[in-house]
């Protein structure tokens, strides 16, 4: 048995995604101290790549279903049916290379005397995991890594520590690494429109400042694991769930059979009531304090940083409701041959993990997601057999200036370069 080739509509919706998702430092931290490696808001590409990290090598040209033989075309023909549905796995390895395209030196702040890539590693393995249900529904599983995911943020020029009236320094945070867990489903309503929705996961697996791994509490009791009241621990994981619509259009003949993808998708993220914070005087009295409204548990006559008090991230709401828009343009350079050109552009949500960084009394929003201004994404890839597809990809991302992890007007930039690797192998193919 084996599964009919993918259309257009949906190799796109899978290529082109629609979400940018984010990191944030932790709020567990004392807000008038010297800005400690902020490991923060890096993106990929999309929750919904397939495999990991849009390396399919572009939609093949649908294929047009034959019409009704006319009288005068001879003998009635019988149209053969189409081959059996598989449902075994389909796999895709792919396996990414990554080099940082924008970071700062070891004498910037924080001073390491490290560069902000020290004990970089470049190279990692993700995937797809694809079930077909129906000729029309796919269930599928993502490991995605590299890029924008594993990269320090451009480096920027703010006052240090982060208030208004201190001397201006160069900021330079450096790298960290996550990794992208997401559960979704795919839907073709025909070869134009595709829906996707899912669960994405992220978290941090490493940081060259050693702090903000997501398995490491940070000052949480946590059943014995560490010191101080059960909390919140310091969070570098972000869960949302998603749904969003792809429209392809058909190959425009005049823009040398170009197609074009639309992508609008939805986005959902719970509130976090209960984000520990230090009780200190930077985050109660200091020119940088929280707001007062949404603390609970400290003592603000007398401020302790050895006292655990709890921050209500958004108070009154239980989900933060987002959304992201997204077009690609997928230029076939050479059918015959398997090469393909994707720009993809993006802009819109960009969520927050569950403690993200605060900068108190900026007059900015604290404890929402962080958004793109512009997430651009260039690939050029080339299918050298049906089981391997080499691309080369360079992403640009860009914020929108919020206050937060930088001073605004600063805003976060990043950005990789990165030569992907996709093994691809049909379970269903075993079984003829």
């Amino acid at each position: 048995m084996r599964v009919p080739t993918i259309s257009a509509a949906l190799i796109a919706a899978l290529l082109l995604g629609s979400t940018a998702v984010a990191q944030a430092d932790t709020a567990a931290v004392d807000q008038s101290a010297a800005p400690a490696t902020p490991v923060v808001a890096q993106a990929t590409p999309n929750p919904s790549a397939s495999p990991a990290g849009t390396t399919n090598p572009g939609p093949s040209s649908p294929s047009t279903p034959a019409g009704p033989q006319s009288p005068s075309s001879g003998p009635t023909q019988t149209q053969s049916a189409p081959p059996p549905l598989g449902h075994y796995p389909i796999l895709d390895f792919v396996v990414t290379f990554t080099q940082p395209a924008y970071y700062g030196n070891r004498n910037a702040l924080p001073v390491t005397g490290l560069s902000p890539v020290n004990r970089y590693d470049p190279l990692d393995i993700g995937g797809t995991i694809r079930i077909p249900v129906t000729r029309k529904l796919n269930l599928l599983f993502d490991r995605v890594t590299e890029g924008t995911l594993n990269q320090p943020l451009e480096c920027v020029l703010q006052p240090n520590p982060a208030a208004p009236t201190n001397p201006t320094v160069r900021v330079c945070p450096s790298d960290s690494r996550d990794i992208l867990l997401q559960y979704h489903a795919t839907y073709q309503f025909d070869r134009y429109v595709t829906l996707d929705v899912g669960d994405s996961f992220r978290h941090r697996i490493w940081t060259n400042g050693a702090t903000g791994v997501s398995t490491v509490p940070f000052l949480c009791n946590n059943n014995g694991q560490s010191t101080g009241a059960n909390c919140t621990v310091s969070s570098t994981e972000h869960h949302f769930g998603y749904a969003g619509l792809t429209y392809t259009t058909k190959p425009w003949r005049d823009l040398w059979n170009s197609q074009f993808s639309f992508a609008e998708t939805i986005d959902a993220q719970n509130v976090d009531h209960h984000v520990a914070i230090q009780c200190s005087a930077g985050n109660l009295t200091a020119n940088t304090h929280l707001p007062h409204n949404q603390i609970t548990g400290c003592n603000f006559a007398a401020p302790n940083a050895n006292t655990i008090g709890y921050y209500d991230e958004v108070p009154g709401k239980s989900k933060l409701w987002e959304t992201t828009q997204g077009i690609s343009w997928i230029y076939p350079v050479d059918p015959r041959h398997g090469t393909t050109f994707l720009l993809n552009e993006r802009w819109g949500a960009l969520n927050f993990y569950e403690n993200p960084g605060l900068f108190g009394a900026y007059g900015v929003t604290t404890g929402q997601p962080y958004r793109w201004t512009s997430a651009l994404v260039y690939q050029l890839s080339k299918r050298f057999s049906p089981g391997f597809t080499l691309a080369m990809r360079h992403s640009d991302f860009h914020s929108v200036p919020q206050g937060t992890p930088f001073v605004a007007p600063n805003a976060i930039h990043v950005g990789s370069w990165d030569v992907i690797g996709t093994f691809h192998l049909d379970t269903n193919t075993w079984f003829h």
